[in-house]
């Protein structure tokens, strides 16, 4: 069996949750989809199903990043621009930028952490974004080919040009190997980004861009990640243009969640779904 992670909250559940959730449960054969939920549940929200379990997004270590760090504003994407008057003087505003909205993709560790006491200590696990929609039947032995070998800590979704000023991976689909001795030590390192504030210290605050420094950092010691983007790892969405996108769609900004579907020109190859 392979356990998935993920984590929502009330206005998330919603938007697009709550699609997600039904999707995983009519179309998992023999996996299964924890959901770490932020603050209160929605009336009514049933927290277990036959594949599925929601448990409240809680730790020590979640409430003591959000205690620390959480009501600054410089962690929630805002930064101060100062622009010269022509005149003398400055123009000085506030400005958000996703890049560095440390609480917003904060919860992807926190949540795995949560998870990984519900879990067996040998069982396969992966993070798989919220706004991910199943689209057809599957089992956890369709999916061995996305998850790490014997050797490798990790796999994951690389881009060698997405941004093209600075490529990072695309962060909705990770999957991790439990019996790599190093697998906790990389978990604990990530978290350690969020509790200690070095997460502050590089030059992007957000999740992809967090989780590629702290791989090339174990990478840069001899340890093996596993990159499954293939062919597509020059595209801006991997997932859904490589074998992932058979099984699952990845419906990345509003734009996409709105329409419940990716758009014909994400796609290399048009899928049989987008037929």
């Amino acid at each position: 069996m392979v356990t998935f992670v993920t984590s929502m909250n009330r206005e998330l559940f919603e938007e697009y949750g709550d699609r997600m959730i039904s999707s995983f449960e009519k179309h998992s054969q023999d996996s299964r989809l924890i959901v770490a939920f932020q603050g209160e549940f929605p009336k009514g929200l049933a927290t277990e199903g036959q594949h599925f379990q929601i448990t409240p997004l809680m730790s020590e270590s979640y409430e003591r990043f959000h205690r620390f760090f959480g009501r600054l504003c410089e962690a929630n994407g805002l930064k101060i621009k100062v622009t010269p008057r022509p005149g003398g003087g400055a123009e000085v505003r506030a400005v958000y930028d996703y890049k560095f909205n440390l609480v917003r993709y904060s919860f992807k560790i926190f949540s795995l952490e949560i998870a990984l006491k519900l879990i067996a200590p040998d069982e396969p696990f992966a993070w798989i974004d919220a706004d991910v929609r199943c689209l057809k039947n599957f089992k956890s032995s369709d999916l061995a080919q996305f998850f790490p070998g014997d050797g490798e800590i990790m796999s994951y979704l690389g881009r060698t040009h997405f941004p093209e000023d600075a490529p990072y991976s695309e962060c909705g689909f990770l999957a991790f190997n439990p019996a790599h001795l190093q697998t906790h030590a990389f978990l604990d390192r990530m978290k350690a980004l969020y509790t200690t504030g070095e997460a502050f210290t590089f030059r992007e605050w957000h999740d992809s861009w967090l989780w590629d420094e702290v791989r090339k950092e174990f990478e840069a010691k001899g340890l093996q990640f596993k990159n499954i983007s293939g062919a597509a790892e020059d595209l801006e969405h991997p997932f859904v243009n490589c074998g992932l996108g058979e099984f699952f769609d990845h419906l990345k900004g509003d734009d996409r969640k709105k329409s419940g579907h990716s758009f014909p020109e994400d796609f290399r190859n048009k899928p049989s779904h987008q037929s």
